[in-house]
């Protein structure tokens, strides 16, 4: 372990390394192994700097190797080392607890809230006078302690209940200090735990006085003492405490002459190591004894000892049993004035102790109260996250159900819309079915009326060569029977002129029309012409065709050329692409 005099304290960060080992492991022994490096590391750095400095680097190295857990674990390190030197403000404290407690609840680190919980009670009962709330939060830390203690690594367990038996002992709740110490026999990990809570349970059960109990386990606690400490200088007077406390236990059953042998074993021994707390209730119980046996020879140098051990470290129940030791102790040898001095003194630590007690008490009935005032804020915090879930899970389903409708509407209306559309494109693709069909029978119609036109067209050209002919073969018959049946066959008849004209329609479609409207006035016979003249047919196809003599028709394109203003030298031609 690092063990350098000459550390600069400003770059803890320099020093992570030495945690390395502990992130080897998973929790909980990660934590089991921090706790082994972080005494050792720079141990003779005593100083506040010097400790807060190794805090440091338990923090960075948690810091480094991206442990939210281990951060939690030096806050605890940390804050224990604070409040055992220099008291941290309560407003500070709380805020520092409830601060790790949410903390671990999002870290879902539960096995540290009995961590936090219980230094949290010690230090409200140490250093704040806080008594209820520091039972309260001990009975907090069991309760955590409980809920995980199939995590919750053995070390741990044990230090807790280590605490919890001693401070319970404290409180005069000396059932459960017997509770918890016998928890901590069940682990048997640190031998100095171990024999300090058998010390725990032991008087716990003086107290109680269940004699045989108390004195099976200071004689378990002497057998440990005898097997690991008897040669450990850091533990000297630890016997003799013991051993005054079986004293004690001879003492209440009536087994006098082996009281007063542990009672001189014991004051000796802590006499010896300046454990005066102990040594003046030992002096004063074996100087009852004497007193009640009027040995005043070897009452008298004890009831010295008993005053200025006291008078040094001596709590208010030795201050009580002294005065009431030294009233009875003046009233044997006839000295009443001071007898009654001190019988005064002992109504007075009489009455403290009495307050204690009550104190003690009302702290147990207003630990009821807080406990039930806590449970019940607790339950009213549960309800109320119950129905802030519930009326979230509410909303979500409402608004899952809305989701639903809206996105059945907007599929409906999608398929609505497809259905539509298909529809659409069944009835587009049936329009363009009926349109390829009229378009086809337009065509045929087309086909067949530009036929006909060329058919009559040929038919005219034809028999107008006809009758050429035969006028140049026989002159004089000019007006043969032939000729005229060949004559006969013309557009006279409005009947004829209409299949005429709608065969003429079809294949120039909207010329008679136009033909109308840009020469407005234009006489039937002037049409018959012009439809004659789309077709290229000259003067004399136009005569035989409408049946009339070839001035008529001269007469005819005279008139129309006047009414549209055409040069002399204009030709039927010229009005048809003026027209179309």
């Amino acid at each position: 372990m690092l063990e350098s005099h000459a550390q600069d304290l400003r770059h803890p960060e320099a020093y992570i390394q030495a945690y390395d080992s502990a992130y080897r492991y998973p929790y909980p022994k990660r934590w089991d192994v921090i706790e082994l490096i972080h005494p050792v590391l720079f141990k003779h750095l005593g100083t506040k700097e010097g400790l807060l400095f190794r805090n440091k680097i338990e923090e960075l190295a948690a810091r480094h190797h991206k442990d939210e857990k281990g951060v939690l674990i030096a806050q605890i390190s940390k804050m224990d080392y604070l409040q055992r030197t220099s008291k941290v403000p309560l407003s500070e404290f709380e805020n520092w607890y409830k601060m790790c407690i949410n903390e671990a609840e999002r870290l879902g680190f539960e096995e540290i809230k009995a961590s936090f919980a219980f230094l949290y009670a010690a230090n409200l009962t140490l250093n704040y006078q806080k008594d209820v709330l520091a039972l309260y939060y001990l009975h907090k830390s069991v309760e955590y302690s409980e809920a995980t203690k199939h995590i919750i690594s053995p070390i741990r367990r044990e230090m807790l209940f280590v605490g919890l038996s001693r401070i319970f002992y404290q409180f005069d709740d000396f059932a459960s200090a017997i509770n918890y110490g016998k928890e901590v026999e069940k682990y048997n990990l640190g031998v100095a735990y171990q024999f300090l809570t058998l010390d725990v349970i032991g008087t716990s059960y003086l107290k109680t006085k269940s004699y045989q109990n108390a004195l099976l386990y200071f004689n378990k606690g002497l057998k440990m003492y005898q097997k690991f400490f008897a040669k450990d200088s850091s533990k000297l007077g630890w016997k003799g405490i013991l051993v005054g406390k079986k004293a004690h236990v001879y003492k209440a059953i009536g087994q006098l002459d082996s009281a007063i042998y542990y009672y001189k074993i014991g004051i000796e021994d802590t006499r010896k190591h300046q454990l005066l707390d102990n040594t003046c209730g030992f002096a004063i119980n074996l100087a009852d004894i004497y007193l009640t046996q009027k040995k005043i020879k070897e009452l008298a140098p004890l009831v010295t000892l008993a005053q200025e051990s006291t008078r040094k470290q001596g709590n208010e129940f030795d201050k009580f049993q002294l005065h009431q030791l030294l009233s009875r102790y003046y009233t044997s040898v006839g000295n009443f004035p001071l007898a009654l001095q001190h019988k005064d003194s002992t109504r007075f630590w009489d009455d403290v102790l009495e307050e204690r007690r009550g104190k003690n008490v009302q702290i147990q009935a207003d630990l009821q109260l807080e406990t039930e005032r806590r449970r019940n804020t607790e339950l009213r915090l549960v309800e109320n996250i119950r129905q802030q879930q519930i009326s979230r899970i509410v909303a979500i389903v409402i608004v899952l159900l809305l989701s639903l409708v809206v996105f059945v509407l907007i599929l409906r209306q999608k398929l609505l819309i497809k259905v539509k559309e298909k529809e659409l494109e069944i009835q587009r693709q049936e329009v363009e079915r009926q349109n390829l069909i009229e378009q086809e029978k337009a065509k045929r119609d087309l086909i067949i009326a530009q036929m006909k036109l060329e058919e009559f067209t040929n038919i005219i050209i034809a028999k107008n060569r006809q009758i050429e002919l035969l006028r140049a073969e026989n002159t004089k018959t000019d007006d043969s029977f032939s000729i005229q049946q060949l004559r006969n066959n013309t557009l006279l008849t409005d009947e004829q002129w209409e299949n005429f004209k709608n065969l003429f329609d079809k294949v120039h479609v909207g010329f008679l029309h136009q033909l109308r409207e840009k020469i407005p006035g234009i006489s039937p016979a002037e049409v018959r012409c012009m439809a004659l003249a789309k077709l290229r047919l000259d003067n004399k196809e136009m005569a035989f065709s409408l049946g009339i003599s070839v001035n008529a028709v001269r007469n005819v394109w005279y008139r129309l050329r006047k009414k549209i203003d055409l040069p002399e030298d204009a030709t039927w031609g010229d009005i048809v692409d003026m027209i179309s």
